[in-house]
């Protein structure tokens, strides 16, 4: 059984967003910097958008045109 196979939801986008993002605010609560959650969130999926146009790829197996 590979990694992705036993793990299937890391294949999945919107579950990775909402992973980073979750992972991002916690940190900062944590490090006593209030930053609004949806604010982080559309950091996260700026920063993910921004690697994608420079043609890195968010997923594992996902393919480029």
């Amino acid at each position: 059984m590979t990694f992705y196979e036993k793990y299937k939801q890391l294949q999945n986008e919107a579950f990775l967003e909402k992973l980073l993002t979750d992972t991002v605010y916690s940190t900062m609560c944590l490090e006593n910097q209030e930053v609004a959650k949806s604010k982080v969130n559309e950091i996260v999926l700026s920063t993910i958008k921004e690697q994608q146009l420079k043609g890195h790829q968010f997923l594992a197996n996902q393919t480029h045109k």
